[in-house]
């Protein structure tokens, strides 16, 4: 089985003069949770403040993002040990699915 690590973000974190770095602003408001995958397995939902989220496999993994997703073959792949960054809105999930059945 592998994992997917998923952290929430409320905002990306402020350089200088409204320029934003593209990483999350690490202020005390994030959220972590994991998700061990072989076949599709959504995340819980995001948090209503949730705007950013970074996600890391150990494993290969396609992601899918909704309010009820099922990864499949066909949706994104993320590599193992990459993070990766997506806009989400709260209430949304991630689902992860290895690509093995």
């Amino acid at each position: 089985m592998a994992t997917l690590y998923i952290t929430e973000y409320e905002t990306l974190a402020p350089i200088d003069h409204g320029i934003f770095a593209q990483c999350g602003y690490e202020d005390g408001g994030v959220t972590e949770q994991t998700v061990t995958y072989t076949t599709s397995t959504a995340s819980t939902a995001f948090q209503d403040e949730t705007r950013f989220v970074r996600v890391v496999a150990d494993a290969l993994a396609h992601v899918e993002f909704g309010s009820a997703p099922t990864a499949t073959i066909s949706n994104k792949p993320i590599q193992a040990n990459v993070p990766e960054y997506f806009g989400v809105v709260g209430g949304q999930k991630v689902a992860a699915y290895d690509g093995s059945s």
